[in-house]
């Protein structure tokens, strides 16, 4: 069995990477909220890009957005944006379960596309933690 861990935020003086998790099902929200902290990371979720937005604005700054980029009330793109404004150290990876209808850059934004393994995430959170997509 392979056993994956994020790096540490150690730059950001804390042992736990802190991912604010964004996703309009919850089914999902459940099943990567649980592959996150098995990763070790402190996990905060959110249903729609207004709350994710909402939790930035009140802290504590996460270190990671995974944002799905099809949500109700913004796509994933936008709603990033309005976290970064607030908070830009935050680095940020995308999902969706079909390829993104928005250019992305892959060089600093990791996609994933669902369903994924627990490894492919660890690895696209380890490079959006690196500033890189993997």
């Amino acid at each position: 069995m392979i056993v994956w861990m994020l790096p540490s935020s150690s730059v950001m003086g804390r042992a736990r990477t802190r991912v604010l998790l964004v996703d309009d099902d919850p089914a999902v929200r459940g099943t990567v909220g649980r592959q996150l902290e098995a990763l070790g990371c402190d996990v905060v979720m959110a249903g729609s890009g207004g709350e994710a937005i909402q939790i930035a604005v009140r802290g504590p700054t996460p270190d990671i957005l995974l944002a799905d980029l099809q949500l109700p009330d913004m796509n994933g793109v936008a709603m990033a944006r309005a976290v970064l404004a607030d908070s830009p150290s935050t680095r940020v990876a995308y999902m969706s379960g079909s390829a993104p209808a928005v250019p992305l850059d892959p060089r600093t934004a990791p996609f994933l596309l669902k369903p994924f393994s627990m490894t492919v995430l660890a690895e696209a959170l380890a490079g959006a933690i690196a500033g890189s997509a993997t």
